[in-house]
Formats: C-alpha cells, sequence, structure tokens
C-alpha cells in the first residue's frame, strides 16, 4: 500500500490540483523518478563483508516490497528466511517476478 502511495504523489497529475503532481506544487520541480522500480520484482540484497566469511552467499534473494519512509533503502521479502528486509544495497532484475513466491 505504501509503495501505491509513493507512486501516486510522486508521478500521477490529478485534476484537483491543475494536472499536476503533489511532489511537484510542493518543491516546484518534477520529481526524480530513476530509483522508482516495479513492485515484486526479483531482486538480490548484497550482503555486507564484514557479516559473512568466505563461504557464505554474496547476496540473498528477495523480492521488491517497496520504500521505507525515512530511510534510504528499500523493503525486499527475504525468499528463504520469509522476512522483510531493509537495505540499501539491492541489485534489480525488473524483468522477472516473485509471484507467490513459488518462481522466486
Amino acid at each position: 500500500m505504501i509503495h501505491a502511495v509513493f507512486l501516486i504523489n510522486r508521478q500521477l497529475p490529478s485534476k484537483l490540483l491543475s494536472n499536476c503532481c503533489p511532489y511537484q506544487l510542493l518543491y516546484g520541480s518534477l520529481p526524480d523518478i530513476d530509483n522508482i522500480k516495479v513492485f515484486g520484482s526479483l531482486c538480490y540484497l548484497s550482503s555486507l563483508t564484514s557479516h559473512r566469511s568466505k563461504f557464505d552467499a554474496w547476496a540473498r534473494k528477495c523480492a521488491f516490497l517497496g520504500h521505507k519512509a525515512g530511510v534510504k533503502g528499500f523493503l525486499a521479502y527475504d525468499v528463504h528466511s520469509k522476512q522483510i528486509v531493509p537495505s540499501r544495497n539491492v541489485t534489480f532484475h525488473e524483468l522477472t517476478f516473485c509471484l507467490g513466491m513459488q518462481n522466486c
């Protein structure tokens, strides 16, 4: 739900706002949409070198859930541990989706 509200406030123009998006009215410029990613797409969270040993995995397979308010980073659902994890070090594969988490 938070991801949908984030997109609406950033990109969608409204007739009530004279065909402008809320971000444009608040800040006087168009929003930067370079960091918007596809909801539910496959992503890999990179693990820090200080938290892994030589034989540990370098990344965790996850599904992208959206943005976390007040944090520079993304929320992802870890497929193996079944946890929601915030992270800044993420690699996205936006053409592959984790629908139902069976094909991740």
